[in-house]
């Protein structure tokens, strides 16, 4: 089957009436249109691919690509990196691969772990021990500069790229192998990996991350991945059948859960281990959704289960694998297909793809982008393009009203007033273009302002929420030591960190929906304000630019504070009674506390503040791309107009009164306005065409 056709079709409709309308344009316009063109071209669905070590991650993409040794899954990575599958992607290569290395700053982070966090962490947390952390980062860095010996400082920041790819070379860079073996070269150092592919069964190019798993307790890399996952559309979360949801899965089902314009499709992988398909993988499924409901009942997720082993098996050819068909090709697969999906296959291959479940993935992941991202990513596409044709249609009406004009005035003999009227009008027109750059400018300055505020007042709320966290600490801490028994004050205490990442996140989701809601205010302000300034140069023509369908109406990110508990080390009050009976100070515990926490979350906020940033800005700059619509429109009836005057008055300071000249004159004016009423014609008919419904039924 192919993924996402229906949105393949959408996409070819679109694209066919964008290059129409560039060829119908006058030349002032075209380049816009080419770019909205080029910005369809460049969408890519993007596919996260998640799950636990050994949850099968690897053999899962190799089956679901096609392609059964692309990615290593027989090796125990030591570490892994990022791996982009880019597939049918517009520009790519058609093939190799691209490893671009961590550059200095980069590499040093990493390297050196925050070593002030770690030391104050070490201080004032008895019992952490950052010593496994630090053995692994410091282990990295000497692997990687005995592996690469005098070529280790030139290669950050640099990249390698290859035309063809190979499992024995992606495993130089993405897996560091064991302690001895020649895998994983540059593995240390690989920042991401970015593999090239066509393939027909994927009908939009599309961008599948893999991962490295969520419970490898190697974290450096954590940020990276995080970030990954945010640019992600689509996430699969690929988990065992023996052990199908742990508690580190369902905490990742919470993050990704708060993504709402998002979607999760999770896979039990591994069904060929298990005893008993017909009774086992019913069971395992109705545990994995009974749980699932339990810990997030706000969300239906899609759960499928299969076997990547067995797909691998249908796509093998080599004797080994047809060995193991026959053996594997018994009642029991043959039960299993028959009650979970009401037949059975005649051909052999073709019962274990079915038993695989890939089909059912493919099926969930082709509809998760004809009716979701890919939906919504046409839909802002469209606004975008006709609220352009909107302002090209105003601009050529004005423009043929204005030929109009000049016809009328040459046929009645009066060329020379004619153009003093058209040299009166550009000069309306420049001055308006003037006002009207100006006031864009000022609703720039403006929206800067306010997403500086918005940043700032993020900042200033999340302290707050520190702040409060602490405070609601000291009074459960005081309750605590109150009711310890003689003799029994703790000497540590354990903190549920749960509240204070709820505190953050509703911070971070209400102000983002105030700061959301203030920009599309001034947003919607400015935009009054410049239809205002043009809509009396246009008699009712002006267009009506909206700002529907802007991008990121809501904020979430992968990036949380991943800790669940900490335990404090509590700091005893000074004292030369040896007979008293110790008591502590709470004063300066909680200053622990307070270090603790601006060191460890510092980090973390900053990353967050980053990433509310830039889905605000997206949106901020969307809506101003609506303001320029105008801008651009009036830059084009004042181009034309300007280039008509040039033009006009040279050949009426030539005409004298030569009425045959004057004649041909009208005649090429009349001409003229037949071209631009045609393309009038021509924008309104692509314009209706460019209505969701329209388009997918063109497609």
């Amino acid at each position: 089957m192919q993924i996402a056709r229906q949105q393949r079709k959408e996409i070819d409709a679109l694209r066919e009436c964008l290059t129409s309308i560039e060829e119908t344009v006058g030349r002032g316009s075209r380049e816009v249109f080419a770019g909205y063109r080029a910005r369809l071209d460049a969408w890519a669905a993007r596919v996260a691919v998640i799950g636990q070590v050994k949850a099968g991650k690897s053999s899962f993409l190799n089956a679901f690509l096609g392609q059964s040794d692309l990615l290593p899954s027989d090796v125990n990575p030591w570490t892994s990196v990022i791996t982009n599958v880019r597939v049918n992607i517009h520009g790519d290569p058609a093939g190799g691969a691209r490893f671009d290395f961590f550059d200095e700053a980069a590499w040093d982070e990493i390297v050196d772990g925050r070593s002030d966090v770690r030391q104050l962490t070490e201080q004032l947390l008895p019992g952490f021990d950052t010593g496994l952390l630090r053995q692994q980062t410091e282990a990295m860095k000497a692997r990687a500069q005995e592996r690469l010996g005098r070529y280790y400082p030139s290669l950050l920041g640099s990249h390698h790229a290859y035309d063809i790819l190979t499992p024995e070379l992606l495993q130089r860079y993405v897996c560091a192998g064991d302690a001895d073996g020649e895998p994983g070269r540059y593995a240390a150092i690989t920042r991401e990996a970015n593999l090239y592919l066509r393939r027909p069964d994927f009908a939009v190019p599309t961008i599948v991350t893999d991962t490295p798993g969520v419970n490898d307790p190697f974290l450096v890399r954590d940020e990276f991945t995080c970030r990954s996952l945010d640019a992600s559309d689509v996430f699969i979360v690929v988990l065992s059948a023996h052990q199908a949801l742990t508690e580190v899965d369902i905490a990742l089902m919470r993050i990704l859960a708060r993504q709402k314009d998002k979607d999760v499709i999770v896979f039990v992988n591994r069904i060929d281990e298990l005893d008993d398909y017909d009774t086992d993988v019913p069971r395992v499924l109705g545990d994995v959704t009974r749980r699932l409901r339990a810990a997030i009942p706000e969300v239906e997720f899609t759960i499928l289960a299969g076997s990547a082993w067995f797909a691998d098996l249908a796509l093998r050819d080599d004797d080994e694998a047809a060995l193991m068909r026959e053996a594997l090709d018994d009642a029991a697969l043959h039960a299993y297909l028959r009650d979970t999906f009401g037949h059975v296959p005649a051909d052999e291959r073709d019962r274990f793809r079915l038993a695989s479940g890939l089909d059912e993935v493919k099926q969930n992941l082709s509809m998760v982008i004809d009716h979701g991202i890919g939906s919504q990513q046409v839909a802002r596409l469209l606004a975008d393009v006709r609220a352009e044709i909107a302002g090209v249609i105003a601009a050529t009406r004005r423009e043929r009203d204005s030929v109009q004009v000049q016809v009328q005035r040459i046929s009645g003999d009066n060329a020379g007033a004619g153009v003093a009227a058209l040299e009166a009008e550009l000069a309306q027109l420049q001055a308006a273009r003037l006002r009207l750059e100006s006031t864009c400018d000022a609703a720039d300055h403006d929206i800067g302002a306010l997403l500086g505020q918005t940043r700032a007042g993020l900042e200033e709320a999340l302290n707050g929420a520190i702040a409060a966290f602490l405070a609601d600490t000291r009074c459960d801490l005081e309750a605590r030591l109150a009711g310890a028994a003689a003799g029994q004050v703790p000497t540590r205490l354990d903190l549920d960190l749960a509240p204070l990442r709820e505190r953050l996140e509703s911070t971070i989701a209400e102000r983002f929906a105030d700061g959301r809601d203030t920009l599309d205010r001034m947003l919607g302000n400015w935009l009054d304000e410049c239809q205002s300034l043009i809509a009396p140069l246009f008699a009712g023509d002006a267009p009506a630019v909206t700002l529907d369908a802007l991008p990121q109406a809501a904020f979430a990110s992968t990036l949380t504070l991943v800790r669940q508990r900490l335990e404090l080390g509590v700091v005893n009050a000074r004292t030369w009674a040896f007979w008293r009976q110790r008591r502590i100070d709470l004063d300066r515990t909680l200053d622990a506390l307070r270090q603790i926490a601006a060191a460890e979350l510092r980090p973390a906020m900053l990353k967050l503040m980053t990433a509310f940033d830039a889905a605000l800005s997206e949106r901020a700059q969307a809506g101003q791309d609506r303001l320029q619509v105008l801008q651009r429109m009036m830059d084009t009836a004042s181009d034309e107009r300007s280039e008509r005057l040039r033009s006009d008055r040279a050949r009426i300071e030539q005409l004298g009164r030569d009425p045959e000249a004057l004649r041909r004159m009208v005649h090429r004016l009349q001409g003229q306005m037949e071209v631009l009423e045609r393309r009038i014609q021509y924008l309104a008919i692509n314009d209706s065409h460019l209505g969701k419904t329209t388009l997918a039924r063109a497609a």
